[in-house]
C-alpha cells in the first residue's frame, strides 16, 4: 500500500472511531439526563402556574416586545402518545394598553390549544419540553458538543425532529435541561427562532420538573410562568387534534358601487375597490393561502382589471401574513412608513427555508408606497382615501374611506358586535380604541354612514360607533 493510501485509510479509520465515540458520548449524556429528570418513570404530567403571557406578533410597533398580560397557565402532556393541551387565562396588565391581543380586556380571555405529532411544529411541541426532549432524542441520532455560555460550560445535544427541524438542548453539570432552541416556519418572520428556558427544578413524586419556564418566539418573550403544581403520571384524557383544517376561501359580495366585501376563512376579511383600469385589495390575511384566495376572488369579480395595489393596514400577524404573497404576484404594497424597516429588512430578507412560500420560490423585488398621515388613490370618478389613525392598538394603523359611498374601512379598533368578546366594554365605559377612531373621524370631518370592519361579516351602520362612544352599545351575552 502506498504511503498516501495508508494515510487515507488511517484517517478513515479515525473518522469511524470518532463517530462511534460521539454516538457513545451522546448515549451516555442522554442516559444521565434521563436519570436526573426521572424521564423513564414519567408517562404523563399535568402542571399549572401563573405569571405572564404575551400576545405574539401583536406589538404596538414592530421593534418593541409583544403586549403583556397577567396569566394563569396549565398544561397536560401525554408523552407516550405525543399529545399536549395548553390552557391560558389572560387578564389585563398594561395601563394604558399598548398593542393587540384583544386589549383592553374587561374580563378574562381564555384560550386552549391541543397539539400532537400531526400538528405543525411550534413551541407547543412535546419535544420542546425537558422530558419530551429526552424521548425525542432517544428516537433520533443526536450529537453532543461542549459550548461555553454565559461563562459556564454546557453540553449541547442536537438532533433533527420531523426530518426538518434542528433541535438543540443545553444541559448543565447536574444533567438538567436548561434551554431548548429550535426554529419554526412563520409567514412573516420566516425561519423563526423559538427558545424555551427551564430553571429551579424541584422533585415531584420522583420526577424532577422545572418551576420556572420562559418562552421566547421571534426574539421577544411570549410566556413567563412560575409552576406551582406538578402531578406526574396524572390520569389524562387527551384527544388528538383533527388533522388539516378548512381550506382558505374568499367570497365577495357588493357593498357599494365598485366595492366588495371579501368574507371567508380564516379571518380577517378584505375589501376590494375597483377603479377605471385596476383594482385595490385592502387587507391580506393571517395566512398566505387566504391572501392568494383574496387575489383569486378579486380577479373573478373584476376579471378584466389587474390587482395593482394592496393596502396593508398594519404589521400585526393576522394582517401581514399575506404580504409576501402580494410581492410575489407583483402587486404594489401600500402601508405606513413606520413599517419600512421591518418589512424591508425582516419580512423580505429573513430566510424561508423550512416552508418556502410563493416569494421564496419566485423571488422578485417589492414595490412600495409609504404613507405618513394620508394618501389618496383616484381615477377621477372614485377615490379611496387612506388615513393614519393614532391609537393604542398599533402605531401604524391605516383606515380607508370612500367618500361617494360614505363608507369607512377599518380593522381591529372597531368590530361588528356580532359576538361577545373579552374586550367589549361594560355599559357606561368606552374602549380607548373606539375613542381613538371616533376622534380621528371627527377631526377629518368624514361623513360616515357605514363601516366595514375586517373582523366581521360585512358592513354595519355608523350609528354603532356613535353609540359605542356613548357607552350604549352592548355586545351579545357571553354563552
Amino acid at each position: 500500500m502506498s504511503p498516501r493510501l495508508c494515510r487515507l485509510s488511517s484517517l478513515a479509520a479515525l473518522a469511524l472511531v470518532s463517530a462511534g465515540a460521539a454516538r457513545q458520548d451522546a448515549a451516555s449524556v442522554l442516559g444521565d439526563v434521563a436519570r436526573a429528570l426521572g424521564a423513564a418513570e414519567l408517562r404523563t404530567v399535568q402542571y399549572s402556574g401563573s405569571g405572564f403571557a404575551y400576545a405574539f406578533a401583536q406589538n404596538y410597533r414592530p421593534d418593541v416586545p409583544y403586549p403583556k398580560f397577567h396569566a394563569t397557565y396549565s398544561r397536560a402532556i401525554d408523552y407516550e402518545r405525543g399529545l399536549s393541551r395548553e390552557e391560558t387565562v389572560r387578564t389585563q396588565f398594561e395601563s394604558p394598553p399598548r398593542g393587540g391581543g384583544g386589549q383592553p380586556l374587561y374580563r378574562e380571555a381564555r384560550a386552549a390549544a391541543v397539539s400532537g405529532e400531526s400538528s405543525g411544529w411550534s413551541a407547543g411541541a412535546v419535544a420542546l419540553t425537558p422530558h419530551g426532549f429526552v424521548r425525542a432524542a432517544m428516537r433520533a441520532n443526536p450529537t453532543v458538543s461542549a459550548r461555553r455560555v454565559g461563562g459556564r460550560d454546557l453540553t449541547v445535544m442536537a438532533f433533527t425532529a420531523r426530518d426538518r427541524y434542528r433541535v438543540e438542548g443545553f444541559i448543565n453539570a447536574q444533567h438538567l435541561v436548561e434551554r431548548i432552541e429550535t426554529r419554526t416556519a412563520n409567514p412573516i418572520l420566516g425561519d423563526m427562532p423559538i427558545e424555551t428556558t427551564f430553571a429551579e427544578y424541584r422533585e415531584f413524586g420522583g420526577v424532577r420538573f422545572p418551576t420556572r419556564i420562559a418562552l421566547r418566539q421571534g426574539g421577544f418573550p411570549t410566556l413567563e410562568i412560575t409552576v406551582s403544581d406538578v402531578r406526574p403520571n396524572a390520569a389524562l384524557d387527551l384527544q388528538a387534534p383533527a388533522g388539516g383544517g378548512a381550506p382558505a376561501r374568499a367570497e365577495g359580495h357588493r357593498i357599494g358601487e365598485g366595492v366588495w366585501y371579501l368574507a371567508g376563512t380564516p379571518e380577517p376579511n378584505s375589501q376590494l375597490v375597483e377603479f377605471r383600469d385596476y383594482t385595490v385589495l385592502i387587507e391580506s390575511s393571517v395566512t398566505e393561502a387566504r391572501a392568494l384566495a383574496n387575489l383569486a376572488e378579486a380577479r373573478r369579480l373584476v376579471p378584466n382589471k389587474p390587482v395593482l395595489y394592496h393596502v396593508n393596514s398594519h404589521h400585526h400577524g393576522d394582517h401581514a401574513a399575506g404580504l409576501r404573497a402580494f410581492v410575489a404576484e407583483g402587486v404594489t404594497v401600500v402601508t405606513h412608513e413606520r413599517n419600512r424597516r421591518f418589512y424591508e429588512q425582516t419580512v423580505l430578507k429573513n430566510p424561508h427555508t423550512l416552508a418556502p412560500d410563493a416569494l421564496a420560490q419566485k423571488p422578485r423585488p417589492a414595490r412600495w408606497v409609504w404613507v405618513d398621515d394620508r394618501y389618496g388613490m383616484s381615477d377621477g370618478v372614485r377615490m379611496l382615501e387612506l388615513y393614519h389613525v393614532p391609537n393604542g392598538h398599533t402605531a401604524n394603523l391605516l383606515m380607508g374611506y370612500i367618500r361617494q359611498e360614505k363608507l369607512l374601512i377599518i380593522t381591529d379598533i372597531f368590530n361588528d358586535f356580532g359576538e361577545a368578546r373579552p374586550n367589549d366594554p361594560p355599559p357606561g365605559l368606552v374602549s380607548p380604541y373606539y375613542a381613538a377612531l371616533g376622534d380621528r373621524v371627527r377631526q377629518l370631518k368624514l361623513d360616515v354612514e357605514r363601516i366595514a370592519p375586517s373582523h366581521g361579516k360585512g358592513t354595519v351602520p355608523a350609528e354603532m360607533l356613535w353609540k359605542a362612544l356613548q357607552g350604549k352599545v352592548q355586545a351579545p351575552p357571553v354563552k
